[in-house]
């Protein structure tokens, strides 16, 4: 793996991780009752609903809903929604994560954040851990902030009393850090002020006019640096090889993911026979023959049920049935991977049709698994030919499913 490789593999790992906080909070919707409120216990103010509003008055705050705001003092706060907005004093820790998440406010602990958009300004008085798609930091922060995103600016409102530990496609140092700065990502611009030791790894790094060093500059790259004129480094401007921080070789993860995908197809197979044996056979029969058709079902599944769901989530009514849809998918997916490897199997093995044992499936289900993984590590083609088979699967299964409901076969039939 190449270093600009390994960086940008690094970058989207950071994200893909704080978006799942994001994702984890927007499944509180689900979980919680309807919109109503409860003092869960002297001291604690809890409430869930489509649109939360919530002043405070010291106590521990937790609240989910399609749109969170939250006012007054706490003593700790817990939110998380579509759009959560929180302007208060808090004593303890805040923790919040959804879509977008915006905190200006007095936070004496630290802070938990995790959102597509999250911008936070006013003060933290313990440690900062950002993350989202964009993070945009203009708070005071007494101690350390760690962030990473796709795009970070830490603006020229933020004053960073410890250190910053940062990362994403693109980097922004706008504000100013006491501490040491350690940052990596694609392109990395300062314009703002560090107190301590300055060390980037990407393959951009500008260091602009505006920017005062008090340490040194040490920059991990291919590429020289841009250090404008008027740029002030009391230090030493070291330049050094790039340090990949895991070195796998590309052929080594292809083969890992398609070893997972295996792994999960065979399980998702003995699964399905042992809770409804009678509509997994039914939907290879169905993928065998209705190929064409399947694949088509498949596909609209795709696209058609994350848009009703997203449009159901921004009803009052249909709130958390839009929650449960976008559950339901990967289940479907998976479910058809294991249809499309039985098929594979079948077709290779028994073209007969006649009456087959659950440990004959089994053995269809394993050998069309290892076929689709070893497709899966042809390059280009390989991934394009298993994402179609895998569609079919999933086309073949729901169709059967929905056929039963109709004919009330039951919903699988053991």
């Amino acid at each position: 793996m190449s270093v600009a490789t390994g960086l940008r593999f690094r970058s989207r790992l950071a994200v893909g991780g704080v978006l799942a906080a994001a994702v984890i909070g927007l499944g509180l919707l689900a979980s919680g009752p309807s919109a109503t409120d409860a003092l869960a216990a002297s001291g604690k103010t809890s409430k869930t609903g489509a649109a939360v509003q919530i002043t405070g008055n010291g106590e521990k705050v937790d609240a989910s809903g399609a749109s969170v705001v939250i006012r007054g003092t706490a003593s700790k706060i817990s939110a998380g929604g579509a759009l959560v907005d929180i302007q208060a004093k808090v004593d303890g820790d805040v923790e919040a994560g959804g879509a977008q998440v915006s905190i200006d406010g007095d936070i004496g602990g630290d802070l938990h954040v995790g959102g597509g958009l999250v911008e936070i300004s006013g003060s933290v008085g313990g440690e900062a851990y950002v993350g989202g798609a964009v993070v945009r930091f203009n708070a005071t922060a007494a101690k350390d902030v760690k962030a990473g995103a796709a795009t970070l600016e830490i603006g020229s409102d933020a004053k960073i009393a410890g250190a910053l530990y940062g990362g994403g496609a693109s980097v922004t140092l706008d504000g100013a850090v006491d501490g040491v700065v350690d940052v990596w990502g694609a392109a990395v611009i300062i314009n703002g002020k560090a107190g301590g030791d300055v060390t980037v790894s990407a393959d951009q790094v500008i260091v602009a006019s505006t920017a005062t060093i008090a340490g040194d500059l040490i920059v991990r790259s291919k590429n020289d640096p841009v250090i404008e004129d008027g740029a002030s480094i009391t230090g030493q401007v070291r330049i050094e090889e790039p340090r990949p921080w895991f070195v796998v070789p590309d052929w080594l993860l292809a083969v890992g993911a398609a070893l997972i995908a295996i792994a999960g197809a065979i399980l998702a197979g003995a699964i399905l026979l042992l809770i409804g044996r009678g509509a997994f056979e039914e939907g290879l029969g169905k993928a065998a023959f209705r190929p064409v058709s399947s694949g088509l079902i498949g596909l609209a599944l795709l696209i058609i049920l994350p848009i009703i769901a997203v449009i159901l989530m921004t009803t009052v009514i249909g709130l958390s049935f839009g929650v449960a849809l976008l559950m339901v998918l990967p289940f479907l997916l998976v479910a058809g991977h294991a249809v499309a490897a039985g098929c594979i199997g079948m077709w290779i093995l028994d073209r007969s049709g006649g009456p087959r044992s659950a440990g004959r499936l089994i053995v269809f289900i394993i050998l069309g698994a290892v076929i689709l993984g070893v497709i899966w590590l042809i390059p280009v083609a390989g991934p394009i030919v298993a994402f179609l088979a895998m569609l079919i699967g999933t086309g073949a299964y729901l169709r059967t499913l929905l056929h039963r409901m109709r004919h009330g076969a039951g919903l699988p039939p053991v």
